[in-house]
């Protein structure tokens, strides 16, 4: 890997296509990568706190507030489209090329990039959810819209247990939600816009070398998920690796992302 450390500041902020100030933050050296983080969470909050440090002992790590999350700003409406112009403002920041790892639901947002022809090099994706079944009349949404009335805290509950299917176990030894992750409560409506009719056969046309991973310990599902994904895109493969529910460690992600990353092909030509 290339280890020329770049230069210029490590924090600031890049502004969307639609003018909306997205936070980032650098660290480390090697080729870009850009983190995606997973459902209503910042960088400061994000269930994946030191792995930036790990990933940045190898690459040049990129990470930021999705819109409407920490130092991010937001819109009146959201449309999915403007997260993938968020996603390129940042990729601009970079030397490229960027590989773009995604972490759950920001796995599933950065499929969906790619889908749409966003710049990304590669993919490297733990545990996207795959929500087969569209949703035309919008119930998923409005549901999520009722929590919210009744607190974010409500929203953020109704979604861990009814949406990410959290097990009681696990549920369990959670610490409580955090007074900032739940000033951005709200922006769980995103997931619940974007989510809804992603079956892997959607992203077939995704070209670029992706690298999924899921963890040995992770829900039954998950693994199918991943095998569909694996099937369908024409250049992916499944890594299963030792883990917890739902996450991997530090150590043993980043090693992998490093081998995918050592082993991937050369740069493809952006229209």
């Amino acid at each position: 890997m290339n280890a020329e450390r770049p230069t210029g500041p490590t924090r600031g902020i890049v502004h969307s296509a639609d003018g909306t100030p997205i936070a980032w933050s650098r660290a480390g050296a090697g080729p870009d990568l850009v983190m995606v983080h997973c459902v209503g969470v910042s960088r400061a909050t994000t269930p994946q706190p030191t792995l930036p440090a790990e990933l940045a002992r190898h690459f040049t790590v990129w990470t930021y507030d999705r819109r409407g999350k920490g130092e991010s700003g937001t819109a009146d409406t959201y449309d999915v489209q403007r997260e993938i112009e968020d996603l390129e403002a940042v990729i601009g920041l970079t030397s490229g090329p960027a590989t773009v790892y995604g972490f759950s639901s920001g796995a599933t947002l950065a499929l969906i990039a790619a889908e749409s022809g966003a710049p990304i090099h590669r993919l490297a994706l733990l545990e996207p959810p795959l929500f087969a079944a569209p949703d035309p009349d919008r119930e998923f949404l409005t549901e999520g819209e009722r929590q919210l009335a009744e607190g974010p805290r409500s929203l953020h509950e109704w979604f861990q247990i009814h949406v990410v299917g959290v097990p009681d176990e696990v549920l369990a030894e959670l610490p409580p939600v955090a007074d900032e992750t739940l000033r951005d409560a709200a922006s769980i409506l995103h997931e619940l816009a974007f989510l809804p009719g992603t079956p892997a056969e959607r992203f077939r046309s995704v070209s670029r070398p992706t690298l999924i991973v899921a963890s040995d310990s992770t829900a039954p599902e998950i693994h199918g998920w991943g095998r569909e994904l694996e099937e369908q895109l024409p250049d992916a493969r499944l890594e299963i690796l030792p883990g917890e529910w739902h996450g991997v460690d530090d150590a043993t992600l980043t090693a992998a992302i490093g081998r995918f990353v050592d082993g991937a092909h050369s740069p493809p030509a952006f229209a």
